[in-house]
Parts: structure tokens; sequence; C-alpha cells
């Protein structure tokens, strides 16, 4: 029994008192109904009620005491109530139940004044009308009580969820907006209220991209993308960019909306493009400025590699001439790697036409042993190629050639000399696989997982020291790869050397 309702029970002669005490409601009334019932059913048919404690009495307490009335009446019994307090008698009496129960001010009356009667069949029925009338009103009672707690909950949930959110019509007229709604157009609940439409928080060139979501989203709820961007105006009139999903509520014609502000975002965005594109007009005039002074160096060097005899050249001095030559050739190609380089933030659709790749039929071999020519000049370098004459691969050449180049170059001078490098193909039903391999070549552990950012040059006195400058080229390998649907891995240590890895898809097309 619970604690706000004590049940006692004594006996004066056949009569049995039954004493309330606390709340009788629906918290305690099924508890009280089981006590009632097994006590008729044990022979308890002439009850007198003593309510001189009872505090409440609810509609279900009102159904218990119908219910032990039909009882005791099936058993030829009755029922007094004694000792109401005014506020239960009031109860009693709006109910009508006084007309079914007879009501003593003390328990003696009750006692004095109990009779047999009989229930006849039109009280019966009487009877079970009230009852199932009182069983219908407080099922009511429940379910409107739990449809008041889940609208309350969620409310709540609307109105603190941290994110603008409103309810709208489907004609666009607000219904309901939260605090955070309120806050990011300027406006009160009530003042929203009197506005017509959410469109007239929307920058006019929007109000196409508003009003087409909206219909979508009530045409074809299951493929419509239920979030995009449009730009509002607050009270204020100032610009906001906001990221919004949109959803349809469940058997009503209305959506939710709930809105981010993303302005600062889309600031930051801008300001980074800026920021890239003055990035990539400053390398590309750095690029300029350092291959100026390379032309007139070029054209001296071919004019007297051209003609040795006329400057007495000897065959030494025509070798040591031939390695200028060659250097001041991958010199050019740095500059040209960091034009690209800038190009290659913005992705292949923002790349100056030239930059971008190129498909066509190549033999690797034949790449391969052009660009081992510029190396021969070396007596400390050997290269040997294993790749099939007849393979033929579908990419862009000049990409091709400056990867290998790019990561000879990183081979060439981590090793020790004299450098063996090897370069072999295999390939799957997916890619094709160019290795490059050196077992002396061994770059630090702790360079590696920095090796194809940006900028990133490893030891730069030992690099200077092996080729006489450091190069940029191996993160625009990376890129360029990448660009061409492929990779580029790499892995090093003490016992096997250095390997790259160039990744490119096994394709007929570009892809």
């Amino acid at each position: 029994m619970s604690e706000v309702l004590q049940i006692a029970r004594k006996k004066r002669d056949d009569i049995d008192i039954v004493c309330m005490s606390g709340r009788l409601d629906a918290n305690t009334a099924l508890d009280a109904e089981e006590i009632l019932k097994q006590w008729i059913a044990d022979g308890a048919v002439r009850i007198v009620l003593n309510l001189k404690n009872l505090d409440y009495l609810s509609s279900s307490g009102l159904r218990i005491l119908i219910s032990a009335m039909r009882g005791v009446k099936k058993k030829q019994g009755d029922m007094k109530l004694a000792c109401l307090k005014p506020s239960v008698k009031e109860i009693v009496h709006m109910a009508g139940f006084d007309r079914l129960f007879s009501l003593y001010e003390t328990e003696d009356e009750a006692v004095e004044g109990f009779t047999c009667i009989a229930l006849d069949e039109k009280e019966r029925r009487v009877l079970d009308t009230i009852a199932s009338t009182l069983d219908i009103d407080e099922d009511r009672r429940r379910t409107e009580g739990s449809l008041q707690q889940s609208e309350n909950l969620y409310r709540a949930i609307f109105e603190n969820s941290g994110t603008a959110m409103a309810i709208v019509d489907d004609d666009l007229t607000i219904f309901l907006a939260n605090t955070e709604f309120e806050k990011m157009v300027g406006h009160t609940n009530k003042e929203l209220s009197e506005v017509a439409s959410l469109l007239s928080f929307v920058v006019r060139n929007d109000l196409g991209i508003v009003a087409e979501f909206h219909d979508l989203v009530r045409k074809n709820l299951d493929r419509t993308p239920k979030h995009y961007e449009f730009r509002l105006k607050d009270r204020e009139g100032n610009i906001k960019n906001v990221y919004v999903i949109l959803d349809i509520i469940p058997d009503t014609p209305r959506r939710v909306y709930s809105l981010l502000d993303i302005t600062e975002l889309r600031k930051i965005e801008e300001d980074l493009r800026h920021e890239l594109i003055r990035k990539r007009e400053f390398i590309i005039l750095a690029a300029h400025e350092l291959r100026t002074p390379l032309q007139p160096v070029m054209g001296y060097l071919n004019l007297v590699l051209e003609d040795p005899d006329s400057y007495g050249l000897n065959a030494d001095a025509k070798t040591i001439l031939g390695k200028c030559s060659k250097n001041v050739d991958l010199m050019r190609d740095i500059i040209e790697h960091m034009i690209k380089l800038s190009g290659l933030g913005y992705g292949p659709e923002q790349m100056l036409p030239r930059f971008k790749p190129q498909y066509r039929e190549i033999s690797p071999r034949e790449l391969l042993i052009s660009y081992i020519t510029v190396l021969r000049c070396s007596s400390d370098i050997a290269v040997e190629i294993r790749i099939r004459d007849e393979l033929k691969l579908i990419t862009d050449s000049e990409y091709f050639y400056l990867i290998i180049q790019s990561l000879m170059f990183t081979i060439i001078r981590y090793s020790k000399s004299p450098a063996r490098i090897d370069i072999s193909h295999h390939g799957d039903e997916l890619n094709n696989y160019f290795t490059i391999r050196n077992s002396s070549a061994v770059i630090p552990q702790e360079i590696i997982p920095n090796l194809f950012k940006p900028y990133c040059v490893g030891d730069e006195s030992k690099l200077l020291e092996k080729s006489g400058f450091i190069g940029l080229s191996l993160p625009v390998a990376k890129q360029m790869a990448e660009m061409l649907n492929g990779d580029i891995t790499v892995t090093s240590n003490p016992d096997t050397g250095t390997e790259f890895k160039l990744i490119l898809p096994r394709s007929d097309t570009p892809g």
C-alpha cells in the first residue's frame, strides 16, 4: 500500500468497518481495489467506509467505491459512507454519488442504519454504466496528461536545442520559432507572428532557392536533398550565410527549419582563397625572377658547347660544361614545378590549361631512357631499367617524366656513392606499379612522415652538399600523381635501403 493511503479493517458484530486515511487517487486506487476485492471475497458484504481521515478523493477513487458497491450488492450486501470531510463530501455530491451511497455523519449512525438491500437489475445497470463512464473518463485524463507531458518535453527540446529552429507552414508562414531563431533574425516571437512569411528574411536573389527547396520537399521526400544554403537578412539589415536542414513533420503540412549561421566560416574561406591567390602570384613572380638570369647562362653554354673547338675546349672542359648545362635544365624544371605548385592548390578545374594533364599513349621505357641520359655524365650513378619495350601507358608524358625525375633526385641525394638504382615495373588488373629502389639509400625515419609535405627538404646541409640545391619537387610529384588518379609510396630502412613506388591506374582512358 502506498504511503499516502492507509486502510484498516475492524468488526462490529457482522459489520466490517473499513477506515481510510490519506489520498485515494490514481496512484493508490489499484492497491485499494485489490484489498477491498479480497475482503469482499472473504465474506465482507456489510461494510461501513469510515472516511474521517481521507484527505482527497479522485475520479479513480470514485471508481473503486463503485466497484466495491457492485461487489457487495451481488452478494445481497450493502456499503455505507461515514464521517466524510467537507472537501471529500463535495466531490461525492458533485459526482452525484450521494444518490448511490448512504452518507452518515458518524460511524455509529451508519451502523444503526444498516439494512440489507437486494440489488435489482435496474440498479446493476446503473452501477455498471457509472463505473464504465468513470473508467473512460480516467483513461481520457491519463491520455491527456501523457500528451501534455510529451508536448512539454518536445517544446523544451525545441527551445533549448542551441540551434535556430522554426516550424513553418506549407505557405512558408512561421508557425513557431525558438529563442535562437529570434536572435538570428532580431525579432521576438510576438513580432514573428505578425510576419507573413519566412521569405521576409531571405535576400532577394535567394528567394527562388528557398521556395524551390520547400516545394521539392513537399513533392518528393525520399530523393530530395534536405539541406542547402541561403543568405538571410536580419532586422538591422545584416546579411548572414545560413546552412539549412529542412524536414517535414509527419502527418502535417508543416516543415521544421534548422538554421546554422556559417557567415564566419564563409568569410574564412574567402580570406583563404585570396591568400592562396596571393601565394600563387608570389610564386609565379619568384619563378619568373629566378628564370630570367638563367636565360643568358643557357645561351652562352649552348654557344660554347655547339662549337667547343672555336673556344679551345678540351674533352674535360666540355664534360664539365655539359654537366653545367644539364644542371641549368634541372633548375628550369624546378622553376616549372614551383609554378605548378602554385596551381595545384586549386584542383585541375582552376589550373592554367597548359598545366592540366594531357593524356596520350606513352612508352615508359623510352621516357626513362631519355631521362637517364641526363645522369650518365656522372660516373658515380648507375641505373638499370627493367621495363618491357612493349609496355604502353595512357597518361600525361610530362607528368610521368617529372614524377620519375623527382623520385630519382630524392633517392640519389640519400644514396652512398656510387649510387646503384634499379627501376622495375609490374602490374595487376587495376594498377601499374613503377618501383625505384636503391639498397644504399637510407632516409631518416623522422623525415619520412613529412617527406611529401610542401617545403619539407629534410637535412638541408646534406642535400646542398650532395646536389648543390635543395629542390621543392617531391611534394609536387605527389600531387601530380594524385591528379593522374595515382599515388606515391615510400619505404626506407638501413637493411633494405629506400624504395619509391609510383602507382598509376591501368586504364585505356583518362580517369
